[in-house]
């Protein structure tokens, strides 16, 4: 091959070989974008635009980045460099295309950051993950590594010292993450509450705050009996705590004010018995380490000499699955890890969440932020002892190093004069801020991608970045690549009708190249689980059966784990080994066959749209036609995962939205190849350009010769 601008189509020639400063190239699915970014490389190096070590190639994931350097290895051998347009330089091939920078954003960063720690930092540093390598403990340094998790709760632990945050962590458990049990209604006679919390003495009892108790006495070698009948009360009621040794009862109050008359009823009885009596309220609990010097003091003859309590504070029962509270404190974590993510990934600024804390009007959103705001504040902290970096904050750390020297950013101006990027519609706002630092007033910036296929918002990606480039970047040229060489025409064309159905996209030219002899397959079942089940068993068995295709061409996808449980057992009954995804997982994927499981409408269906709680609305306030949209891009996704065959799944009187006023003719069939008078049967020239042209081919794939009548 003489050079990279040979076979290539129109668009994609335009794309390669342009000369704008700023360049968007708008794809679509099955339209080769990886490839277009590969040919412009080496068209930059060929023509002597650039030299391999002035470009940068940014992709989303490592196997992108791996399979983007493999096919500029590949390719590298391919091409002449003898007089190639305006660049004449000299010898075969391309031997210094490895000089080209291939990276994904993060390793960027780290590259970046691993070269210049010291002008933002004291020590050399690590990054911290959610897992470590292996699953096994490291040490860098003398120190052992520690994820992000573990960070989390040493955070909490530190702040477990100081009794305010002590005392607001522990009511937060309380009142939001624990069961609807922990109310006591202080009846006259027996608690009716059900003992579902175990004890270290391997007793059960009726809440928390007993709990507590229970685990002090047993530490401290106390005797006693729990819920003793008091048979002198009449009524009878039961006791809380019944001490032997020292005669005395210890109770409780877990109560609002609509209890106090029951409560005033008990202690009526007590004082009538004239019994030693040692009373607990339930926010005394709270400050443990406090109550407990209480105790100390109503106990004298089993603290004699008032000593304080050998253990370090309750923090460490919080975390012990026989004594504490592991679910609570796990689920408040893993919380604040996710919202710690997704301010990184949107940029939030700590200081502005602070402020829309204080004119938050929710109990529960006001109760969590106030703690999680400290536990960030000590988390990064805590980072900075370890000397290690948030993964999420690689980006951010970067732009800061840039911000605090523009010396050093103009640096890496000079150095990667042109810039590429794959997959853009996957951008977020802290990756698009990096770029605008490294895309200078003499740089070149490249990007590829597709907004109809931009479905990663839980990530952090905001589709506006793409559809907003120009806004973005200074007037770039804006091309489209607008041939779909995965799928056939009938998927495309539904693919096209659906996506076009946002509320907000960017409208795009998308073409088939390939006839099909099959339609889409919509099937209506009665219920999912039933004759919805059956259906899909029975066109598998046929679909391996007879020959056509084999178990590895057929991709069954759906939106939900959850969804898709019943027909995976079914699966597995009828000894169907078939390749299943989430949709999200199935991304960059493409199989022959392709069965979209479980398109119907309701709870757990798909589209899948629900309003998250209000902790995670004041961090990213809910948008239900953005949210819709994302929704519509994922199901364009799943459609144009199927080059050949499609079928989708759904129940008779409940449908999925996506299927409201859609016209039949999408689902009806096509002429087949030879129903058309004088198509070809064989491969065949083209007329134009004189290409080997397939018989399933629309037009030519190499000048487009057809291309216009198809496209009007």
């Amino acid at each position: 091959m003489n050079n990279p601008l040979e076979s290539l189509n129109p668009d994609q020639l335009r794309a390669v070989s342009s000369r704008a400063k700023h360049l968007l190239v708008l794809a679509g699915a099955g339209s080769g974008t990886t490839f277009v970014i590969t040919r412009r490389i080496f068209h930059l190096v060929g023509s002597g635009a650039a030299a391999p070590e002035q470009i940068l190639a940014i992709t989303f994931t490592r196997n992108a980045a791996r399979e983007m350097s493999r096919r500029l290895a590949a390719f590298a051998g391919e091409f002449s460099t003898g007089e190639y347009a305006a660049g004449k330089t000299t010898g075969r091939g391309f031997p210094k295309i490895s000089r080209v920078t291939v990276r994904t954003f993060h390793s960027l960063c780290y590259l970046i950051l691993r070269r210049h720690w010291r002008r933002l930092f004291d020590q050399p540093f690590h990054v911290v993950t959610e897992t470590l390598p292996s699953g096994k403990p490291a040490r860098i340094g003398g120190k052992t590594l520690k994820t992000k998790s573990e960070l989390l709760l040493d955070a909490v632990k530190i702040l477990f010292s100081e009794a305010d945050f002590r005392i607001e962590f522990k009511r937060y458990l309380w009142n939001y993450m624990i069961q609807a049990e922990e109310t006591d209604r202080f009846g006259a006679g027996f608690d009716t509450r059900p003992q579902n919390f175990a004890t270290l003495a391997g007793e059960r009892v009726r809440s928390y705050a007993e709990r507590d108790i229970a685990n002090w006495l047993y530490e401290h070698g106390i005797p006693y009996l729990y819920d003793k009948p008091a048979y002198w009360g009449k009524p009878i009621f039961r006791t809380d705590f019944y001490l032997p040794e020292q005669d005395a009862y210890l109770e409780v109050w877990e109560f609002s004010g609509k209890q106090q008359k029951e409560r005033d009823a008990k202690l009526a009885k007590y004082r009538a018995k004239g019994v030693r009596l040692i009373e607990v309220e339930r926010n005394q609990l709270l400050d443990f380490p406090m109550l407990e010097k209480r105790l100390i003091n109503e106990l004298p003859e089993v603290f004699p000499q008032g000593e304080a309590s050998s253990q370090p504070g309750d923090l460490d029962t919080l975390e012990s699955s026989e004594s504490g509270y592991p679910e609570a404190l796990k689920s408040f974590l893993s919380l604040a890890e996710e919202i710690l993510d997704k301010m990184k990934n949107h940029s939030v600024n700590p200081a502005e969440l602070a402020e829309r804390v204080r004119q938050e009007k929710h109990a529960r959103t006001r109760s969590f932020y106030s703690l999680f705001l400290r536990v960030y504040e000590q988390y990064q902290k805590n980072l900075s002892s370890e000397g290690a970096i948030d993964f999420n904050e690689l980006i951010l750390q970067t732009l800061e190093l840039f911000r605090r020297n523009p010396d050093l950013r103009d640096r890496y101006r000079a150095r990667w004069k042109y810039i590429l990027v794959d997959e853009y519609q996957d951008v977020n706002t802290p990756q698009v801020e990096l770029l605008k630092e490294l895309v200078g007033p003499q740089n070149s910036l490249a990007c590829v991608g597709d907004d109809w296929q931009s479905i990663y918002g839980f990530r952090g990606s905001e589709v506006s970045h793409i559809l907003n480039f120009e806004k973005e970047f200074c007037s770039p040229e804006v091309l489209p690549l607008r041939v779909n060489y995965r799928n056939g025409g009938p998927i495309v064309d539904f693919a096209n009708f659906s996506i076009r159905r946002c509320a907000e996209y960017r409208d795009k030219p998308s073409i088939a190249l390939k006839r099909s002899t099959e339609p889409v397959v919509l099937y209506r079942a009665r219920r999912l689980n039933e004759d919805g089940l059956g259906y899909v068993i029975e066109r598998l068995r046929e679909l391996v059966e007879d020959g056509t295709y084999g178990p590895g061409d057929i991709l069954i996808l759906y939106r939900r784990s959850a969804s898709f449980r019943l027909l995976f057992e079914a699966l597995r009954e009828a000894g169907l080994e078939v390749r299943h995804e989430t949709i999200h997982g199935a991304k960059g994927l493409e199989a022959p066959v392709v069965f979209l499981w479980a398109l119907v409408g309701g709870r757990g269906g798909f589209p899948s749209i629900w309003k998250e709680g209000r902790i995670m609305r004041l961090l990213l306030p809910f948008h239900k036609l953005h949210r819709m949209d994302e929704e519509r891009r994922i199901f364009y996704v799943a459609l144009t995962r199927a080059s050949e065959r499609l079928f989708l799944i759904t129940e008779q009187y409940n449908a999925s939205k996506f299927l409201e006023n859609v016209s039949g003719r999408f689902f009806n069939s096509l002429p087949g190849l030879e129903s058309k008078p004088g198509r070809p049967d064989k491969p065949y020239p083209c007329p134009s350009c004189n290409s080997v042209l397939l018989p399933e081919y629309r037009f030519c794939p190499c000048c487009f010769q057809g291309l216009e009548e198809k496209n009007s």
